[in-house]
């Protein structure tokens, strides 16, 4: 931004500070093997395909014991309480 009154140039920063996390991440689980995992497909272009192969890779590399699957219409609407029970 210039001053007209005074030549000179105020440089302004847009950041924010970090804002305080009410809810931390869970705890990682030590193995994956015979867990469920569930995906949640938001409609974006080939999410599925990228969902089936992951499951593919996880259940060879882990040995997880199921899939379940949710969609949702868009990514920016939330995900409906009867999709993630």
């Amino acid at each position: 931004m210039l001053d007209s009154n005074q030549g000179t140039v105020v440089l302004l920063n847009p950041t924010a500070p970090p804002r305080d996390i009410e809810h931390p991440m869970a705890k990682r689980l030590p193995d994956m093997g015979g867990k469920t995992i569930g995906f949640l497909w938001n409609n974006k272009p080939n999410g599925d395909v990228l969902f089936g192969r992951l499951e593919a890779l996880l259940r060879e590399k882990y040995e997880i014991k199921d899939a379940i699957y949710g969609q949702k219409p868009t990514a920016s609407i939330p995900v409906s309480k009867e999709v993630f029970g």
